[in-house]
């Protein structure tokens, strides 16, 4: 290499182009900055399961006392939203809540401004499912946060006695979704996600408490909303082959209702079975529980018991349909088993509260009674000199 090449070698390890060499150099730096700084906070995460270092600087404008900023290396891929966890005197763990980043060009490092988040929100979605995340909630002098977004307070008439902003990551959340703040209730008017993609920014106005359906010790709204799923299986042990690809028997009901929605299985057992290739398979003999849970919602679960044997697998069966029929109303059922069905079922009920009103291939539909009697009974389906029973209750129309 002559001095030529050593020369060129020297000035272009940064990059090819001035821009390329600046950003370098500020890279450099910024890692230098990094490791002396006295701002700097190291084991920080986000709930993403990214940890990182970063350096943490306290605005200086009274105005934005309540942000800080956040300057992290280029490669953190944080995004606005994320909750970051922050380790304070040890043990103590803040929530944050990443609401903005600086646009920078050929930045050296990335810088975003965060706010400590303040409480725990829970609610009921649109399906039934509690969900809950960390939020800030906004006073109303706030000024400088909401004015990054749209607000709706002042349009509306009359105006109420209180309101509340929130800012959270970004949620499917509908209006008039409810939520329990410090034993308060609170009715969402208008959200705004489209000024900061990533979070939204909830408008709410007081509302009553409802001291049926409002749970006001684990600060959940509308406990009435929450869907009730119910896993039936056969009463008989599912028995399976060694090789065998394990579907248990069961039935998903959501409010009464069934359901077909994507589970996963869990088995505790695994010498006896496991998952191969995405599927449950039997692999030594044995008997296990084996955990089914939505796909979606892994908080929705139940547990089944099965067996892993040479024997024949024994035919079991279950009836099939809601739980509940409201009154003067029709509700199908049917038998389901490990087997087609090939003989013939014969159903039976043991009370004048309802009454079988046909059955069309071996599926009974059941009629309730238009009388305004409530309670239970008990349908039966007989097949091969074998009986299933199901309990069903009868509900008001409302």
């Amino acid at each position: 290499m002559n001095y030529r090449d050593v020369y060129f070698s020297r000035i272009n390890h940064l990059g090819d182009t001035t821009a390329e060499r600046v950003q370098n150099t500020g890279i450099r730096t910024f890692q230098k900055w990094l490791d002396s700084s006295p701002h700097t906070v190291q084991h920080l995460s986000v709930d993403r399961g990214i940890y990182f270092d970063a350096i943490i600087l306290t605005n200086k404008d009274k105005e934005y006392q309540k942000i800080m900023f956040l300057n992290v290396a280029n490669e953190i891929p944080l995004v606005i939203g994320d909750i970051m966890n922050w380790t304070v005197n040890g043990s103590n763990i803040e929530k944050w809540i990443i609401i903005q980043e600086e646009k920078k060009v050929n930045g050296s490092y990335r810088t975003f401004w965060i706010i400590r988040c303040n409480y725990l929100l829970k609610w009921v979605d649109a399906n039934g499912h509690i969900q809950q995340s960390w939020a800030y909630l906004l006073s109303s002098t706030d000024d400088k946060i909401k004015g990054n977004f749209r607000t709706w307070n002042n349009l509306i008439t009359p105006q109420p006695n209180k309101y509340a902003e929130i800012l959270m990551p970004r949620y499917p959340i509908e209006r008039s979704t409810n939520f329990i703040v410090e034993d308060e209730s609170w009715n969402v008017i208008e959200y705004d996600h489209t000024s900061v993609p990533g979070v939204i920014y909830l408008s709410l106005t007081e509302n009553k408490v409802n001291l049926i359906y409002d749970d006001l010790t684990n600060n959940i709204a509308d406990t009435d909303k929450i869907a009730q799923y119910d896993l039936s299986v056969p009463s008989e042990t599912q028995i399976f082959a060694v090789g065998d690809i394990i579907n248990p028997v069961f039935t998903l009901t959501k409010n009464g209702v069934p359901v077909d929605l994507e589970v996963e299985y869990l088995p505790v057992n695994k010498s006896v079975a496991r998952i191969v290739n995405t599927q449950l398979t039997a692999v030594g003999n044995g008997t296990t529980d084996i955990i089914i849970q939505l796909k979606d919602y892994p908080q929705i679960q139940q547990k089944i018991t099965i067996e892993v044997s040479n024997q024949e697998q024994i035919f079991s069966a279950y009836i099939e349909g809601a739980d509940t029929i409201r009154l003067d109303r029709d509700s199908q059922y049917e038998l389901k088993g490990t087997d087609e069905i090939n003989g013939s079922v014969i159903y039976t009920i043991d009370t004048s509260l309802a009454t079988i009103k046909s059955i069309t291939n071996n599926i009974c539909t059941i009629h309730a009674n238009d009388k305004n009697i409530l309670g239970s009974f008990i349908l039966t389906a007989t097949y091969n000199n074998v009986s299933y029973t199901k309990t069903i209750k009868i509900i008001p129309l409302w």
